[in-house]
């Protein structure tokens, strides 16, 4: 036995020292790509966080973390993780997709333009086009599975076990545009390291169980307050986090000199004993910051992964105004049900915590909002959030890659070096055999991440089964369509590189032992 597993290995080897040998040049520069990789990773400053959302300082006593069953898969996962980790994701995936968009079609022009076939203006043109295409759509779908997977990414772990790690906002299927249940929800954040979750429906009071039976699944998930986001005039919404979620709202005044805002605090203050915070968004004017304040508010949102492109005048009148009032910051989610990769927490500081139940933790929560004491309510991010420099958002993604690379931890290097390792010989081995392996593993990521959207557009069924959850419904039957029509196109392609091999072997042996990359 052992005689054989040494003739296997001397075997292996002889393969891998023959592919290093005649694909020299190739291996070359894969390896100074990994090189400059891993340089990059192990230089002294870091865009990772934690930071205080407040001002951008390092937060002592608490550290993100990468979920390690997302590091087997991380080269994978970069896409996401690039876009996810910018300053405001949307703007850096939308100078990504622009800058692919023109890097395929100048690549598949220059094919064309080298092709052996008789060349045209037309057809180099329709080449290009097509090269971009297949990019683009490529990158689309990756990204697509890791948001509608909800495949977990940061994950915030404190030293402090009396540390209560809140997300105040946050939404299910009873929101009108929510994707998942309660218990997917929470597991969810349980994930990604929060221990308090504010769970609030768009105008619905308080429409979730805060007691859990002892002992059940939910038990172990972190501690629900029931709350709701609503508006509170033309602009404005606002969340309220209630200890009491029994109590039931009284229809406001008609007067119409009566503020919105001042009625819903009162509402959520007297009779819920909760807090109000203000969800900061673009739509509100600085002007509306201190009216608002005036409205009894215990805090706002400082930053907010939903609509991370707070501008920076709004911002810093959030700043000033709670500076000078004595309000809290949080730092919120807004998850609805889109993608697993949250940047934000907010960490209460509340002594013996660790000791108390789940509704005693909720409510002690509350009461700190309600206390407004800016020592004990520390908006948390995980790196830089708003609105980025103009040279950043033209060349995110040379930006963001290297922010990416200086943020890897050597578990995560040693993945790429692996996944780069194993994709290089399975193209050497493809390519030896006369097989094309640029559309064979094309073929197979397209195939693979089908297969993912698949079960994750039926995930989503299931989430909004058995109630009015059309939403989650309808998004979910849009994923697994797409899922099957990227297996399909897959299968397709794998088809046709079959065919276009027996042609070849038919017509020429040796033609089919060369083929392009």
């Amino acid at each position: 036995m052992e005689s054989k597993g040494k003739r296997t290995l001397g075997i292996v080897s002889e393969h891998v020292s023959a592919i290093l040998k005649e694909y020299r040049n190739q291996a070359v520069v894969l390896a100074v790509g990994l090189a400059i990789l891993t340089i990059l990773s192990c230089l002294p400053y870091t865009p990772q966080g934690p930071f205080d959302a407040r001002d951008y300082t390092r937060v002592a006593g608490m550290r993100v973390e990468q979920h390690q069953w997302v590091e087997l898969i991380e080269p994978l996962a970069a896409p996401f993780q690039i876009v996810a980790g910018a300053p405001d994701f949307r703007v850096a995936g939308g100078s990504t997709l622009i800058w692919l968009l023109l890097g395929a079609g100048a690549l598949g022009m220059f094919a064309g333009f080298r092709s052996q076939s008789k060349r045209t203006i037309l057809g180099i043109v329709l080449k290009g086009i097509w090269w971009a295409f297949v990019a683009a759509s490529t990158f689309m779908l990756v990204i697509f599975l890791f948001v509608a997977a909800r495949i977990p990414g940061w994950r915030l772990v404190v030293d402090n076990p009396d540390l209560i790690v809140a997300d105040l906002h946050s939404h299910t299927v009873k929101s009108y545009d929510g994707l998942v249940s309660m218990q997917t929800n929470l597991k969810w954040h349980a994930s990604c390291g929060y221990s308090l979750v504010g769970l609030t429906e768009h105008n619905q009071l308080f429409s979730h169980e805060t007691e859990m039976p002892a002992g059940s699944s939910l038990d172990l998930l972190p501690a629900v307050i029931s709350g709701l986001e609503v508006h509170s005039g033309p602009r404005a919404m606002v969340l309220g986090l209630c200890r009491d979620p029994g109590i039931q709202l009284t229809e406001p005044a008609t007067d119409k000199e009566q503020d919105p805002t001042s009625w819903f605090s009162r509402q959520i203050h007297e009779d819920g004993a909760g807090a109000v915070i203000v969800v900061t968004q673009n739509d509100l004017k600085t002007d509306d910051i201190a009216q608002l304040a005036d409205g009894g508010v215990d805090g706002f949102e400082i930053v907010n992964c939903g609509h991370p492109n707070l501008r920076s005048d709004l911002r810093q009148e959030v700043l000033s105004t709670c500076r000078s009032r004595g309000l809290v910051l949080v730092a919120s989610t807004d998850w609805h049900g889109w993608g697993g990769m949250t940047r934000t927490w907010t960490v209460i500081r509340a002594p013996g915590a660790s000791a108390l139940s789940r509704t005693q933790r909720a409510n002690l929560a509350i009461r700190k909002l309600r206390g407004r004491n800016p020592v004990d309510v520390i908006p948390v991010v995980a790196g830089y959030m708003g609105e980025p420099s103009m040279m950043r958002a033209i060349f995110s993604p040379v930006a963001e890659t290297l922010r990416y690379a200086q943020e890897l931890s050597p578990l995560r290097v040693m993945s790429w070096w692996f996944w780069v390792a194993a994709v290089f010989v399975l193209w050497a081995l493809l390519r030896r055999t006369g097989a094309h392996p640029g559309r064979v593993l094309l073929a197979l990521l397209i195939g693979g991440t089908g297969l993912g959207l698949i079960v994750s557009g039926v995930s989503l069924i299931g989430q909004g089964a058995g109630g009015a959850a059309s939403y989650s419904v309808h998004i979910g039957l849009m994923t697994l369509s797409a899922g099957a029509a990227a297996l399909l196109a897959s299968l397709i392609e794998g088809l046709l590189i079959v065919r276009k091999r027996r042609y070849q072997k038919l017509v020429s042996p040796s033609l089919a032992s060369s083929v392009p990359l």
